[in-house]
């Protein structure tokens, strides 16, 4: 795939803080065309207040008008710093995650970037709703930047290989790592999380002791050592510094923490919905397993992934 169309959301009243800085040094390096969005919520309680107050009529139009003029500033701004980037802007109205959608698709956009950093949160990395559902239902890659963002050094992939029928997926997740490191000059480390959750039942039924066990996960660690060996082969003359990482533990546990304690700056995820294949990231293991990654992460879905926000539009 390609980076060269961006749509980078800017919530109203949002300031151009350091995490959106390192959006535009990223796009700035390959050229890109940036979309700055802003999305005014169509609050339904106006349209009853107009009932009662005339003056309500045109405050749509008055804030769209605002956030459009301060949009066309920082334009002015950005283009000194980075001139290598072709800015354009656009207000839209409705919900925010499903007008970030909607425009992503409208603009072609091969990527939407995200700084999802607010105050009231619990924790510093942790991701809100209008993210989290942008990144259920977002047919292209989310880049969701880190509270503290640093040049994009190390790269984890973390892919499911526990069966052979993700592969293309995991084919998918692996050419835009590599990419992605072909443009930043990072070093990849391909990486997953395993465990073998039938090691009780086989105790119990089958008479496993614990040789028995530790000969069964050898083989497991490295028949799966070797899908991931296949899957770099097409780029084995590349030259990116890559390795290979197999975490034994449940992945929501294991997985934040080996990419904390390594100083891992990016995190790329397979990301399908709650109804999607046992394995990859959903639902309430994504979020609570997002939460607990300091880093920034990029998620992206199957190439034949269809929004359900684009279904019920049409």
């Amino acid at each position: 795939m390609s980076f060269n169309q961006l749509l980078i959301p800017i919530a109203p009243e949002q300031q151009l803080d350091d995490s959106f800085h390192q959006a535009f040094k990223f796009a700035n390096q390959i050229s890109a065309q940036v979309t700055l969005l802003t999305v005014i919520e169509d609050l339904a309680e106006l349209k009853e207040i107009s009932r009662f107050s005339c003056t309500t009529l045109d405050l749509l139009d008055k804030s769209t008008k605002i956030y459009h003029g301060i949009l066309k500033e920082w334009v002015q701004s950005l283009k000194q710093e980075y001139s290598n980037i072709k800015f354009k802007t656009k207000i839209r109205i409705g919900i925010p995650f499903i007008e970030i959608i909607k425009e992503a698709n409208d603009s072609q956009a091969t990527m939407v970037i995200l700084d999802t950093h607010r105050e009231a949160k619990e924790k510093a990395c942790q991701r809100g709703s209008t993210t989290l559902h942008i990144m259920r239902k977002s047919e292209v890659p989310i880049w969701s930047i880190s509270t503290a963002p640093r040049p994009v050094k190390n790269i984890v992939a973390a892919l499911d290989i526990s069966n052979q029928d993700y592969r293309d997926f995991n084919e998918q997740i692996l050419a835009l790592a590599v990419e992605f490191c072909s443009i930043t000059g990072a070093s990849l480390t391909v990486c997953h999380a395993w465990r073998l959750d039938s090691e009780g039942f086989l105790r119990k039924w089958s008479g496993y002791d614990d040789l028995d066990i530790a000969l069964l996960s050898k083989k497991m660690r490295d028949e799966r050592l070797g899908r991931l060996r296949s899957l770099l082969m097409p780029y084995e003359n590349s030259p990116i510094h890559t390795s290979i990482k197999v975490l034994e533990g449940e992945t929501r546990q294991i997985l934040p923490k080996y990419v904390n304690e390594e100083g891992t700056d990016l995190v790329i995820l397979g990301s399908l919905s709650r109804t999607g294949i046992a394995g990859f990231l959903m639902g309430n293991t994504a979020e609570s397993l997002l939460n607990e990654i300091g880093c920034s992460v990029i998620t992206l879905k199957p190439d034949d992934f269809t929004s359900p926000v684009l279904e019920e539009s049409e």
